[in-house]
């Protein structure tokens, strides 16, 4: 079923509530990808308040420059352009409070449990179902324009993904073992995403937080994180209040990560080997 634009409009114009954070909708059958037309059209002087949809994209990309496997007709490319009330610095928040709406928005339509793997990947079953995408574009302390993409795998059966991403990725449809109607999906998700991004704005952020580690399926597990410079390798044990994830060294050291490309390690009783 195709994405119903009209009616998402009519869904957010009725909820006062939505309207604050979205409150007009664009549909594009093919695009590059939803955060460069939602980049553009900040650099255009649009407003905030934006929903970019996407049947398909060209170029969609994920962290790292990472390409986003994107075939149309069958799952979420959404970005949400934003002008945050709080400061640029606190922008990461809306990573971790953007994947609790999107998690929250799932299970209220479906019923499924998503997890988050740190920083910004959706899990479903051990396997990847979505993930996140930020940008920001500009300079100053306030209200800079922020890019929210979201990539979701919705009405893919699990031979319709690349070879190479067979043992790794998922769809909700597989799941559920049915398919979604794509439009309601994202009603609900722009639904329950506008719920936490006013309470970001709120200053309820450890409470978000606390919610957050919760869902986190990194957490308690022996992790690899490289970054730009380095490679960590121990324990994750926590989030900190501003996304940071807390990783125990070999050394009995923290170390606090903001950023990074992590690989979840299986423990056996005599060696560690990558999933």
């Amino acid at each position: 079923m195709d994405i119903n634009p009209d009616k998402i409009t009519a869904y957010f114009r009725a909820h006062a509530d939505i309207r604050d954070i979205v409150h007009e909708v664009f549909l594009f059958d093919e695009v590059s990808s939803t955060n460069d037309i939602a980049l553009e059209m900040a650099g255009n002087g649009m407003p905030e308040g934006l929903a970019i949809l996407a049947e398909s994209q060209t170029h969609g990309k994920g962290r790292q420059g990472r390409h986003w496997f994107s075939p149309p007709g069958k799952n979420i490319y959404l970005s949400l352009l934003l002008r945050p009330t709080v400061q640029v610095r606190e922008y990461p928040l809306f990573s971790p409070t953007v994947a609790l709406g999107v998690i929250k928005g799932i299970k209220q339509y479906t019923g499924l449990e998503v997890g988050i793997k740190w920083p910004n990947d959706l899990i479903l079953s051990d396997k990847k179902v979505g993930g996140l995408l930020m940008v920001s574009g500009g300079a100053g302390e306030y209200a800079q324009p922020l890019v929210v993409g979201l990539g979701l795998n919705v009405n893919l059966n699990q031979d319709e993904f690349p070879e190479d991403l067979q043992e790794i990725a998922t769809a909700l449809k597989i799941s559920l073992k049915a398919p979604i109607d794509r439009s309601t999906l994202i009603m609900n998700l722009i639904d329950t995403i506008s719920t936490e991004i006013h309470r970001l704005e709120a200053g309820e952020i450890q409470n978000i937080m606390n919610e957050v580690r919760t869902h986190c399926v990194t957490l308690g597990k022996r992790v690899r994180v490289s970054t730009a410079r380095q490679v960590f390798e121990g324990q994750a044990e926590s989030l900190s209040d501003d996304g940071a994830l807390q990783i125990r060294l070999g050394d009995n050291s923290i170390r606090s990560l903001l950023m990074g490309d992590i690989t979840h390690l299986r423990e056996t009783t005599t060696t560690h080997t990558m999933e």
